[in-house]
């Protein structure tokens, strides 16, 4: 694998940073995941858009770039067609030999990173029928206790959330917020039907303005549903004609059980399949 690292390609065994860098020692950085499809990266603009957001919300500049010439070197360079490629931005460092100062240092260089790696390992049958989500144990922080909506390297929630629903034979760990409503689970967004309406929980709620997520209330509309943003206890998803998830890696996938509570069955004609095959079209038109 080659990477890219502060100006240049490398090979991964090669790839190297300071162990005084902040990123390292506080999480201090942000980072995207961006879809590769046919060799292109799909709905950059978007992740750079949120990747500068990110950047303002912990205050960190963000390094002007010919960010998109970077990404296709980076794929061409490893000869990837259907992938991810992630991109870590990290504060850096000013001093190599470290000072040990915790406050951020306005002359500190940053990092930047960029590698391809697989796009999750999905099955044809959890694809077309769906995969089974769990309730986390840790809880989503509300926006105004943490930096929830920015994609920082302050990750270890989601891991910690992650961890539990593989430990317990789900695919996913679906996250409540402090105050018990729906949140999102700890890699992608929630989304679930009813009477022809797609709800999805609010940002207010915490939740990271997925850019999967985004496509699909864009989209939804233009396909005769009404969408809807809120607060939502979890019990409603008992009630739901369907659920799904969204991200950048699983793109649209379907929900079949959660928390040993079975969801109507998929079919060919469910929304959430009509949604999955106009994300597909959208996806080949923006990796031509």
């Amino acid at each position: 694998m080659w990477v890219y690292l502060n100006n240049r390609i490398v090979q991964a065994e090669r790839a190297r940073i300071s162990v005084f860098d902040r990123g390292f020692l506080y999480g201090d950085g942000v980072f995207e995941t961006v879809r590769i499809h046919e060799g292109r990266p799909v709905w950059l603009d978007r992740h750079l858009t949120r990747l500068a957001g990110s950047c303002r919300q912990i205050r960190m500049p963000l390094p002007e770039k010919p960010w998109p010439a970077i990404f296709q070197k980076v794929i061409d360079k490893n000869r990837v067609d259907d992938a991810l490629i992630r991109l870590t931005l990290s504060r850096g460092t000013r001093n190599p030999g470290g000072d040990g100062r915790a406050t951020p240092d306005a002359g500190a260089n940053p990092t930047i990173v960029l590698f391809p790696r697989p796009l999750p390992a999905l099955t044809p049958s959890q694809r077309r029928k769906g995969v089974k989500l769990t309730l986390a144990t840790v809880r989503r922080p509300l926006p105004r206790s943490c930096f929830s909506q920015a994609k920082t390297l302050n990750y270890l929630n989601n891991l910690l959330a992650k961890q539990e629903a593989e430990e317990r034979g789900a695919f996913e760990a679906l996250m409540l917020t402090t105050g018990g409503h729906l949140a999102e689970c700890s890699m992608s967004n929630l989304f679930f039907i009813r009477d022809k309406t797609l709800y999805t929980p609010s940002l207010a709620c915490g939740v990271l303005p997925g850019i999967t997520r985004g496509v699909v209330l864009d989209v939804a509309p233009t396909l005769g549903l009404q969408t809807r943003e809120g607060r939502y206890r979890p019990e409603v998803l008992h009630d739901a004609d369907e659920c799904f998830l969204t991200s950048s890696g699983v793109g649209i996938l379907p929900v079949r059980e959660i928390e040993g509570h079975s969801l109507p069955k998929q079919t060919a004609r469910s929304w959430t399949a009509v949604l999955q095959t106009r994300y597909e079209q959208l996806l080949s038109a923006h990796g031509r």
